[in-house]
């Protein structure tokens, strides 16, 4: 089986990457060929090694339409239109490519849509929460090409129930064409021998981008109540985002500058280290389709504290695995992190029931397997 894997961008890191990254991995092992298509400023075809290390293309693939520029943005998709389709169809014979993975659509991928009836491929579009759901729930209208492109999908693939429940609202066409397929980790990313030497911490991390739907505001508030009775506490914050201003702005009112610390965007290995060093993790979302780094802090033997939104009470049994807080609620975060922060043995049988959660059921030989079949059966 010949695989173009179609994303936004090329990264390492991020939960769209490890997605993408883990099953174009777990694909190659299973015998079949992975290219992958990133937008880029090359009007025709430029062959690239993704970060990743696999086989890929380069391609300008223009938005139908810009609402910062319309006019303009209607002009070039027109004029280049025939070319891009001319180059995108070269792709797809020169590789004989059976299946082509949309991760993170957007607009731009509608020249799928019309290749399919010139080409025999199999479009599999897979939503990822951030896509469709940007402020955290569905829009009320997506730009048509975006319909045009879903709608036109063979299946659609969702990463947990929720995000999948949430995109057929808007996409009910595609009911009987769709499943959900929960995001994984690799088990050996999290060598133990590296967990079991990292120096202890004390400190709560929180991995998430600094928008509004991660609800970082939330968890600084709540770090705010918690620093009154345990001054010894700090919160690191690896991510960054549009909100970093207003969110440094508000630990400076709070007078918190000395306990709370940004990090920024972290590579790989950042994330590794901050998570085997840390005491828990804090995940106080709005909004989650998934919610990877809970798995990555499982994987590292870590306790989890998250809010009990989208898709993560499909990853968190409260009191079981992890700690589910309502969102929007500084108290009951504040509450529930001093309940793991204060009680060793809690902790300890949080993070070893996390750590079980992952091995059972979220490595990615799993989740590549349903990706590998749903293609399978596509293809008849």
């Amino acid at each position: 089986m010949n695989v173009l894997l179609v994303v936004p961008w090329d990264q390492e890191v991020g939960g769209v990457a490890s997605v993408v990254g883990n099953v174009a991995r777990q694909l190659q092992k299973a015998g079949h060929q992975v290219w992958f298509l990133h937008p880029g400023e090359a009007p025709s075809l430029k062959p690239t090694v993704t970060k990743w290390n696999f086989p890929g293309y380069e391609l300008n693939l223009r938005n139908p339409f810009v609402p910062e520029a319309p006019v303009k943005s209607v002009l070039g998709f027109a004029f280049y239109l025939l070319h891009t389709l001319h180059q995108l169809h070269t792709l797809l014979v020169r590789h004989n490519i059976d299946i082509v993975n949309i991760h993170y659509p957007i607009g731009s991928g509608v020249y799928f849509s019309f290749l399919r009836p010139l080409c025999r491929f199999k479009l599999v579009i897979s939503v990822h929460g951030g896509d469709l759901f940007p402020k955290g729930v569905p829009e009320s209208r997506y730009p048509r090409a975006l319909q045009v492109l879903i709608n036109s999908a063979d299946w659609l693939v969702a990463p947990s129930r929720s995000t999948l429940n949430a995109a057929l609202t808007r996409f009910p066409g595609l009911q009987a064409k769709s499943s959900a397929i929960h995001n994984a980790v690799d088990l050996e990313e999290f060598d133990e021998e590296e967990r079991d030497a990292a120096p202890g911490g004390r400190f709560v991390l929180c991995i998430a981008l600094l928008q509004p739907r991660k609800a970082v505001d939330v968890l600084i508030k709540a770090f705010r109540l918690l620093s009154q009775t345990h001054p010894e506490m700090e919160l690191w914050l690896a991510g960054d985002g549009p909100l970093r201003g207003q969110l440094e702005e508000l630990v400076l009112q709070l007078g918190l500058t000395q306990k709370v610390k940004f990090l920024g965007s972290q590579d790989r290995l950042g994330v590794k280290k901050l998570l085997r060093q840390c005491t828990l993790l804090v995940l106080p979302s709005r909004a989650e389709p998934f919610g990877i780094a809970i798995l990555e802090a499982f994987s590292s033997m870590k306790p989890v504290v998250a809010s009990a939104v989208g898709g993560i009470p499909e990853i968190i049994e409260d009191g079981h695995n992890g700690i589910l807080v309502e969102p929007e609620n500084p108290q009951a975060l504040c509450d529930a992190i001093r309940k793991v922060w204060t009680d060793p043995v809690l902790a300890e049988q949080l993070a070893r029931a996390g750590y079980e959660t992952v091995r059972k059921h979220f490595q990615w030989e799993v989740a590549s397997a349903r990706y590998e079949a749903t293609f399978m059966n596509l293809l008849g």
